[in-house]
């Protein structure tokens, strides 16, 4: 099978591009399983909700506001794949305090939670 493979994402904020660098990614979340285990057997499994996660790293310009970046919650955040998929994430928050790394163009760590991912 050939065609086109996820090489970039666009991560969105309340419908704001966010500026970030390679690397983003997303686990949509939902339910989580885990294995109930007997002493002979495997029992079976239980259920409980996942949060989903989006992670990626934002270039800082003068224009990148730490503040604005760690007070996030209550937002959309869309995460859109260069291969045409688009997932949206509801009622997400950052869960990081933004630390700024100086070269390769500043780097902020952020991590968004929120409601299972609907993909569009």
């Amino acid at each position: 099978m050939s065609g086109m493979r996820l090489g970039k994402a666009f991560i969105k904020f309340n419908g704001e591009l966010l500026e970030t660098l390679p690397g983003a990614s997303i686990d949509i979340g939902g339910v989580e399983r885990k294995v109930i285990k007997g002493n002979n057997s495997i029992h079976g499994y239980s259920e409980e909700p996942k949060e989903s996660m989006i992670e990626c790293e934002v270039s800082v310009g003068p224009s990148t506001s730490l503040t604005k970046l760690g007070a996030i919650t209550g937002a959309t955040i869309t995460f859109e794949a260069d291969t045409g998929q688009t997932w949206v994430v509801r009622n997400a928050f950052n869960t990081v305090t933004p630390k700024a790394t100086d070269g390769d163009g500043g780097k902020v760590p952020v991590k968004f939670a929120g409601d299972p991912a609907e993909e569009m």
